[in-house]
């Protein structure tokens, strides 16, 4: 069943005025550029601009597809648009067809076109709608269907085999698994789960980092995490912390410290001291040459005033433009800058983010962009001045909220909600991942290594005013 003719219309429309914004783009990019690029983000990214030129072929789209390393919806709508092929053309429209329209789809359109968090917005009739146009083609799909269809949708998928019982939680919204999967698992569907392990791991971060999941994470501290990672033991171990069960804390970070590698040792010692208050932990911290969050924590506790040397980047241009700036935001700026991009201007992200600090925006002159980068100067006006500007919002927010972490946001605000006495330190491992622990790295480090400069922070304040 071929789409409909008036929304096949509406999207060739959105084609002709694309291109009609586009036209006022420079265009210089070739097949014989992009073939001297090696394989990779940057590659895929001319080949996005060059299906977006006007000039550019239908023979030539599809000639771009041999060169492509990673296909997403953004290179793949581009490619669809300038083709012109009516099956690709279908299968963009319903990538980008509203919920509501999909109900009265065809089975293939609604499998491209639905995913699981819209459709647990639906009512039990629309769901069945879908279900049964569905069933036959696609069984697993449909039956998924069916448990957000169901009155307890729990009770439906604790029967699901292992890969559908993930593929169904991880997409669906929070709320959603708040109000209908916060109860224990039963043994057999526990164990079903259990076996994949990456998968397990992903599960559990997903219930202990919120503690909405009340009823689950109480289950969590009868698992016998011999067979998990370092990585799951220790989000055990936070687990029991966070429940107050200190014997549980400590046996689960003593496994995760017996199974990690020299990268997590210290993040592990800091947690096996927060729940012993045990300094011996500290002090081995401070052995380690290694410099990390937890080094610092560990000799502010300690009242240690050994120098801790790390290295960052002395960027004249940098200094040069930001010199009338505060010295937090400064900071701020190279810190960002730091983990987005490591001070190439010439950076392109995975979703076609580029400059300095990994932003959204229409290059008008793709050529000058190819052969200078986005300049500095251009990465900070593009930023909000308010966000920038404002002194008193903390720096770890501040970043989130350049970031569009909106997940991590909403996490620490309903986990401050639920517990106002929560452990920031705690509350700050729930959201971190590499990209924020080096944020905040080069934060702290940049304001205290500014010589002429008198004020100094500690590492802890900027932990203490997380709310």
């Amino acid at each position: 069943m071929k789409p409909s003719s008036l929304l096949l219309i509406t999207l060739l429309s959105s084609l002709a005025f694309s291109n009609e914004v586009v036209d006022k783009k420079k265009e210089f990019l070739t097949f014989e550029i992009i073939k001297k690029e090696e394989k990779g983000l940057k590659r895929d990214f001319l080949i996005n601009e060059l299906l977006e030129q006007a000039s550019t072929t239908q023979d030539q789209a599809y000639e771009s597809l041999s060169y492509i390393d990673s296909m997403n919806n953004k290179l793949f709508t581009n490619f669809a648009l300038k083709y012109k092929h009516d099956e690709t053309l279908a299968v963009v429209q319903c990538m980008n067809m509203p919920t509501k329209q999909l109900l009265s789809s065809y089975a293939d359109c609604i499998k491209v076109g639905l995913d699981y968090e819209e459709a647990s917005k639906l009512n039990s009739l629309e769901l069945n709608q879908l279900i049964n146009k569905t069933s036959e083609k696609y069984p697993l799909f449909a039956k998924n269907l069916k448990v957000l269809s169901s009155a307890i949708p729990f009770t439906k998928i604790i029967t699901l085999d292992s890969d559908s019982f993930y593929e169904l939680y991880f997409n669906l919204p929070v709320e959603f698994k708040e109000n209908y999967f916060n109860y224990r698992l039963p043994r057999k569907t526990f164990f079903r789960i259990y076996q994949d392990k990456v998968n397990f791991e992903k599960y559990l971060k997903q219930n202990i980092t919120n503690r909405s999941f009340d009823i689950v994470n109480d289950s969590f501290l009868a698992i016998d995490d011999s067979n998990l990672n370092a990585k799951s033991s220790f989000l055990l171990g936070l687990n029991a912390f966070a429940l107050e069960k200190t014997d549980k804390a400590t046996a689960f970070l003593q496994n995760a410290l017996n199974k990690t590698d020299d990268k997590n040792i210290n993040k592990i010692l800091f947690w096996l001291y927060k729940t012993s208050k045990n300094k011996t932990y500290l002090k081995d911290i401070s052995l380690n040459a290694k410099v990390d969050l937890y080094t610092i924590l560990a000799n502010e506790l300690l009242e240690d005033e050994k120098t801790l040397n790390f290295a960052q980047i002395k960027n004249t241009e940098f200094e040069k433009s930001t010199k009338k700036l505060s010295l937090e935001t400064k900071a701020f700026l190279y810190s960002s800058i730091k983990v987005n991009s490591n001070f190439d201007n010439k950076y392109i992200s995975k979703e076609f983010n580029i400059g300095l600090l990994n932003q959204n925006y229409e290059i008008k002159d793709v050529e000058n962009f190819y052969k200078n980068g986005l300049a500095l100067e251009k990465s900070i006006s593009l930023l909000n001045k308010e966000l920038l500007e404002d002194k008193n919002m903390n720096p770890i927010l501040k970043y989130l909220t350049l970031e569009n972490k909106n997940d991590a946001l909403k996490l620490l605000e309903k986990n401050y909600k639920l517990n106002e006495m929560i452990d920031k330190n705690l509350i700050f491992e729930f959201i971190s991942d590499e990209k924020l622990e080096e944020f905040v790295l080069n934060y702290y480090f940049y304001i205290n290594n500014i010589k002429k400069e008198k004020k100094k922070i500690k590492l802890s304040s900027i932990f203490e005013s997380l709310n």
